[in-house]
């Protein structure tokens, strides 16, 4: 076309009307084939089939929720293997065991039996792989092997649903305190280092006690040395002085070396101690009681106490529970002692703290399960709003009618274990009906299976030892 005004001259030639010509300036090309190929699956009634990422596996899923968990987020306990969080950031030991201790943790969240065996080969291939790096001296004196070796550990307490023997509880940290005996404390200097020594001694103490086992003279030595290079508060300091107290007494319990009166001294005399610590926790430490005018299921008494932290709830009901557990002893010493009748007083003084205790425990129920009422701020925003404005109603098979974070479900976890002790404690009879229900409503409502186990437990007529229960939910594992 010679674009002529008026007509074009190929038109004029053909004797034809001229119906104009478009401004090539304006002419744009597009690619439409994708929109035709829409356009034709539509008519022959296929679906149209839009572009998607590809699924992460099931290792990275489970590395990102581990480290969600212990290291950067919910508990934090573990943010010294942050820099490890890329694979070829650490030795293949480390690697391995962290994917071992990853998947664990996937496996006890979604009960995937799929990513707990995955877990247990990568564990196997990690202690291969570790015992080929003690032999060489250079790689015992890095930091490394010290860290596989204690997130081996923590992969055992995860996944050991049944509690072992005393050796085989504490192999791993024996291994680890091992590996700082020989490198000497001398060479631990950075705040990375004196962190992953409290995370040792934490564990140690830990598998002491549920263990029976003594607290050997080394860890004490490698606790004085960290409280010598960090700032710890003094009541917390004093908490594991008298962890480790109890840690004897059960040893010595175990092995029968006291007698009935020594036993009775010794159990009263720590006893006194932990009051008297629980009497005097500073201001940070306080709960504050909300007073009630009517109960509900979620409430034991008119009342409830909230916890300016899970770390500081958590502690405190650690300590409750020994202190339960003394009391529990010390009126079976007062029964079985020749002179039984001079300790009825001191019998009903221990009677009376089991049941003040169990109450205490009991107290902090609401402000993690009540989703209704004082655990309302703890579900995500779009949910407060809703429950303003209807009741919770039947959501599959939780019955929930709303969501909970990791972190709400994990405070929730953390109420496991003191509600077993406080439900099997010679208390009041109102307290183990009641400390089932919790369990109950905790395994349904949150979808935490071993909730549900822990209330079977305790609704059968087998007396289980509440360590064996607390070995069996993981133990230190899940503490903050």
């Amino acid at each position: 076309c010679d674009l002529q005004s008026i007509a074009c001259g190929q038109c004029v030639r053909a004797n034809v009307s001229c119906s104009g010509y478009r401004d090539t300036q304006q002419l744009r090309i597009q690619n439409e084939s994708q929109s035709v190929v829409r356009r034709a699956l539509k008519i022959r009634g296929a679906p149209a089939c839009e572009p998607r990422s590809l699924p992460l596996s099931v290792d990275l899923q489970a590395r990102d929720i581990f480290f969600a968990h212990y290291v950067t987020s919910t508990s934090k306990c573990w943010n010294f293997l942050e820099q490890f969080y890329y694979p070829t950031d650490s030795p293949d030991h480390l690697t391995l065991a962290i994917e071992a201790v990853s998947l664990a943790y996937l496996w006890h969240q979604v009960y995937s039996d799929v990513a707990l065996a995955s877990g247990r080969e990568r564990y196997i291939a990690a202690l291969r792989m570790t015992s080929k790096t003690l032999e060489c001296p250079e790689e015992v004196a890095k930091d490394t092997t010290l860290l596989t070796s204690l997130v081996l550990d923590l992969f055992e307490k995860i996944t050991d649903s049944e509690p072992r023997n005393n050796k085989s509880s504490i192999s791993h940290v024996n291994g680890a305190l091992a590996l700082v005996k020989i490198r000497g404390l001398e060479h631990f200097q950075d705040s990375f280092q004196f962190r992953v020594l409290v995370r040792l001694s934490n564990h140690f103490v830990g598998s002491c006690i549920v263990s029976g086992s003594i607290v050997p003279e080394e860890l004490s030595a490698t606790r004085t040395y960290v409280e010598k290079h960090l700032n710890f508060q003094e009541h917390t300091l004093q908490l594991s002085d008298l962890m480790i107290q109890y840690a004897k007494l059960r040893n010595e319990l175990r092995r029968g070396i006291l007698s009935n009166k020594e036993c009775i001294g010794v159990s009263m005399e720590l006893d006194i101690k932990l009051q008297t610590l629980d009497l005097n926790m500073p201001p940070s430490w306080q709960y504050s009681t909300t007073i009630l005018d009517h109960k509900s299921d979620r409430t034991f008494d008119f009342h409830f106490d909230s916890y300016p932290h899970r770390n500081i709830c958590q502690a405190r009901n650690f300590l409750r529970v020994v202190r339960i557990l003394l009391n529990e002893s010390l009126i079976n010493y007062y029964l079985e002692s020749p002179e039984s009748d001079k300790y009825l007083a001191p019998m009903r003084v221990a009677h009376g703290n089991i049941e003040t205790l169990a109450g205490e425990l009991f107290a902090c129920v609401p402000q993690y399960v009540d989703c209704d009422g004082a655990a309302r701020q703890r579900l995500p925003t779009s949910e407060k709003s809703e429950l303003l404005y209807r009741q919770a109603r039947d959501c599959g098979p939780s019955g929930a009618g709303h969501l909970h974070t990791p972190a709400h479900q994990a405070d929730c976890y953390t109420l496991i274990f003191p509600l077993y002790a406080a439900g099997r404690s010679k208390a009041a009879p109102d307290v183990r009906p009641w400390a089932i229900k919790q369990l109950q409503y905790i395994g349904n409502h949150f979808y935490i299976r071993n909730a549900e186990a822990v209330a079977q437990i305790l609704e059968g007529e087998t007396d289980v030892s509440p360590w064996e229960v607390y070995a069996i939910l993981g133990s230190y594992a899940f503490n903050a």
